[in-house]
């Protein structure tokens, strides 16, 4: 097997799929660099994951992209998922990874596969304590972020009510824009975490001004631009920052 240098994580998730323009904005523009790992809804696919990561190469990037919090990221989710108590034990058997989901994916007891990577995690709460395990792991570099709502529910159990469908879309929308464009360019560059980091700062920054400005109709427009500010406030970058992307 040819190990490419980026390695793309992104486990299947109904809730996720708007990342696939991430993935396929990367995988194009860098396709000779670029591996991407589908995570499907089983067992054997998780495990596979795990060991592919472990086995990228020593200093080799990687981007997770899906959900997760403070201490571990998700895997896969199956389709039906969210109907398996309506749905009897047989059916489920018949089809099982329509059901499955895996929500202990990556945690501390797995993170030594970090080891020597340098890995961009665009995950909720990855700047917490998975960061710390991957630090103790031995990675290289670990970007982590804060709180990144990209649904009604997820709002919601942030304290915002009745966020329209708008602000919700439009979320999904610039954080797609802001990490697909601000990699490019990195790559494109030869950027180190650092002046990645500066770069997903100013079309972050140029978003809220867009907004705030220009967009004075929009409703909740100030809402939108707050979680701007804080999606680029709460990235961190953990271990050597002026370690290059893509080497």
């Amino acid at each position: 097997m040819v190990y490419r240098k980026i390695l793309i994580v992104h486990p299947n998730d109904n809730s996720t799929a708007f990342l696939n323009r991430i993935k396929n904005h990367l995988k194009a523009k860098f396709e000779s660099q670029t591996h991407h790992f589908n995570v499907y809804p089983n067992q054997k696919s998780h495990l596979d994951c795990i060991n592919r990561i472990a086995s990228h190469s020593e200093n080799g990037f990687v981007l997770f992209l899906g959900h997760g919090r403070s201490d571990k990221l998700y895997g896969s989710k199956g389709k039906y998922y969210e109907n398996e108590i309506f749905v009897s034990q047989s059916a489920i058997d018949e089809n099982p990874d329509d059901f499955y989901y895996n929500d202990d994916f990556i945690n501390k007891d797995n993170s030594y596969i970090f080891s020597k990577k340098k890995i961009f995690c665009l995950a909720c709460n990855s700047n917490d304590k998975l960061a710390k395990f991957a630090l103790d792991s031995g990675v290289k570099t670990f970007v982590g972020f804060g709180g990144i709502p990209t649904s009604k529910l997820e709002f919601e159990e942030d304290g915002i009510k009745n966020v329209s469908h708008d602000i919700v879309k439009l979320m999904k929308t610039e954080i797609n824009y802001i990490i697909k464009k601000s990699i490019e360019i990195g790559i494109t560059n030869n950027y180190s975490f650092i002046q990645l980091q500066n770069t997903i700062n100013f079309i972050t920054s140029q978003k809220i001004t867009y907004y705030l400005v220009e967009s004075k109709k929009l409703k909740d427009r100030h809402l939108l631009a707050d979680y701007l500010y804080y999606f680029k406030k709460n990235m961190q970058i953990f271990g050597d920052k002026y370690a290059k992307l893509v080497d």
